[in-house]
């Protein structure tokens, strides 16, 4: 019974033993300001003028006057984050623009529309990335640096195209990785920094096909927000397969992610024995299969990570099930062996 009881408490231990994690709140700025859409992609030939609706609602309870105004963005690090900055000497490309209204009053959870219009020139040409940023009217924009982040403002993305015959669109997969080589349960996180070499912007987007075998257990998107990759940068996309059992789950909160305190999402093991069939273990494959239209055709891009899923727990707890019984066994077997040579020997003794 002992031995019954002990193995009974492993089994319950490898069950539901999962990391104590904590919580962090969140963070909420003082301008709710939400804005459509985002990105804006705008293109046409040199000496035409573009337009496009921006839409803002004030969020807050309160009316807030707002002002528009302009900055760039571009590409940087070796993953290709967004770094806002303000205009510098030579970016003449900012004349081009004007917003009607540029200054206005927005009433709590009230949509305004602001029309923005790029005039551009014969002398144009590629890619021009602007920053339209909302902000309180009489607070001056600050930048934090090299991060996607305007204190005290929000910014929608538009992405200008000037239309030539010499655009040069190229890309490759710069490297395609999966975040760990050995898994016990999913998520299983991968990676595509995708390099563009041309003098245009371009989206890359496909699908990572994961096999174990020849059989294709599970098929996930890649870059399905159709994010753009600036010229000269890289980019990095990331896709999650969590189609298994168990799985690990962000907790969340209100609504929220919760975050530990390095800022990273605290998870739970998750049982739904609804989902025991899908229970991963083995050797995969994840198929990485990209296109990219280079003006004329798409353009096919490849590559393969390979990596494994081993259950331990799951494992540990399947032998124990299996061994559990036949220990049981051994050890009656054992006691009644014991309990007849001991009562033989007895007899033999009273004999003499």
């Amino acid at each position: 019974m002992r031995v019954l009881k002990f193995a009974l408490f492993i089994l319950v231990a490898l069950f539901f033993l999962t990391p104590l994690q904590t919580q962090a709140a969140p963070n909420d700025g003082s301008l709710n300001l939400v804005t459509s859409p985002l990105p804006i992609s705008l293109s046409g030939p040199p000496g035409s003028t573009l337009t496009t609706d921006i839409r803002i609602k004030n969020g807050s309870n309160h009316d807030e006057t707002l002002k528009v105004s302009l900055m760039k963005f571009s590409a940087y690090g070796d993953e290709g984050k967004p770094a806002i900055t303000e205009r510098q000497s030579g970016d003449d490309y900012f004349d081009w623009v004007s917003f009607s209204p540029q200054t206005f009053n927005a009433p709590p959870n009230e949509w305004i529309t602001v029309k923005m219009t790029v005039k551009l020139p014969k002398s144009a040409a590629f890619g021009y990335y602007y920053a339209a940023v909302f902000s309180r009217a009489g607070a001056p924009e600050k930048s934090s640096g090299r991060q996607n982040i305007i204190i005290g403002s929000t910014a929608v993305l538009a992405l200008v195209e000037a239309q030539v015959p010499n655009a040069k669109r190229t890309a490759a997969i710069a490297s395609f990785s999966a975040d760990q080589r050995f898994y016990e349960f999913l998520p299983a996180t991968f990676k595509v920094k995708v390099r563009n070499s041309g003098n245009v912007h371009l989206i890359p987007t496909g699908n990572i096909f994961i096999n174990r075998g020849n059989k294709t257990v599970a098929t996930i998107k890649v870059n399905s927000a159709q994010g753009n990759v600036l010229p000269n940068s890289n980019r990095v996309f990331t896709s999650v397969w969590k189609d298994g059992f168990p799985v690990y789950l962000d907790k969340e909160s209100g609504g929220q992610v919760v975050l530990d305190k390095a800022g990273k999402p605290v998870t739970d093991l998750k049982w739904d024995f609804s989902k025991a069939s899908k229970l991963r273990f083995g050797h995969y494959t994840a198929h990485l299969l990209m296109a990219y239209d280079n003006g004329k055709q798409d353009v096919p891009l490849e590559a393969v990570v390979s990596f494994w899923v081993i259950p331990w727990r799951v494992i540990g707890m399947t032998i124990l099930i299996i061994a559990l019984p036949a220990l049981l066994v051994y050890l009656i077997m054992k006691r009644r062996f014991n309990k007849l040579v001991s009562a033989k020997t007895d007899g033999s003794r009273r004999k003499k």
